[in-house]
C-alpha cells in the first residue's frame, strides 16, 4: 500500500445516488449500477464525465451503530435544485486532504486502515471535522474494472494538530 500524501481539493458538488446502512451485502456495488443507468438524469453534469464521487458520510453516533451515508455520484456545476427523485447533492469543499492510491477494489479495507489506524496518528495531522465527518473516493481515469483497472484515491480532510 502507498503511503498517504497531503493535497488540496478544489470545492465540487457533487450529485448522485445516496445509500443509508453498514453495506453487509453489498449495497454499494448496486447503488453505482444504479446510479450509471440514471447518469442521464443528472442535470448540469460536468461534461466530459472524468471522474466519480464515492462519499462516506459519518453522523456522530458512527462509532457505535456503524451506520453510515454513501453518496455515489458525479461533478456538476450550475443550479441542481430540481434532481430526479432518490437523488442527492453534497458539497465536497475546498480543503486540504491526505490522500492514499488504492490499488483495487479488494484492497479498500487495507487503505482505510493505512489512512486512519497509520498514517493519521503518526503524522502531525488530525481530522478536519469542520465540514462534517466524511471522506471520499475518486475514481478517475485508471479505474476501469471492465478493462482490469482499478485504481482510485481515497481522500481524508485533514488540518494540523
Amino acid at each position: 500500500m502507498s503511503k498517504a500524501e497531503l493535497k488540496q481539493h478544489p470545492a465540487v458538488t457533487v450529485a448522485g445516488l445516496k445509500y443509508t446502512g453498514k453495506n453487509q451485502a453489498g449495497e454499494i456495488p448496486k447503488l453505482w449500477e444504479d446510479l450509471m443507468a440514471r447518469m442521464g438524469e443528472i442535470p448540469n453534469l460536468d461534461e466530459p464525465v472524468e471522474a466519480a464521487y464515492g462519499i462516506s458520510i459519518m453522523p456522530p453516533d458512527f462509532d457505535e451503530t456503524q451506520v453510515f451515508d454513501y453518496i455515489g455520484g458525479y461533478g456538476v456545476s450550475g443550479d441542481v435544485a430540481d434532481l430526479p427523485a432518490g437523488m442527492e447533492v453534497f458539497e465536497i469543499p475546498e480543503a486540504q486532504y491526505a490522500v492514499i492510491v488504492c490499488p483495487n477494489l479488494t484492497d479498500t479495507s487495507e487503505a482505510y486502515d493505512a489512512l486512519y489506524t497509520r498514517w493519521l496518528p503518526e503524522s502531525g495531522f488530525e481530522l478536519d471535522l469542520s465540514h462534517g465527518n466524511f471522506c471520499f473516493e475518486l475514481y478517475g481515469m485508471e479505474f476501469m474494472p471492465a478493462e482490469g483497472k482499478e485504481k482510485f484515491t481515497i481522500w481524508v480532510p485533514v488540518k494540523e494538530k
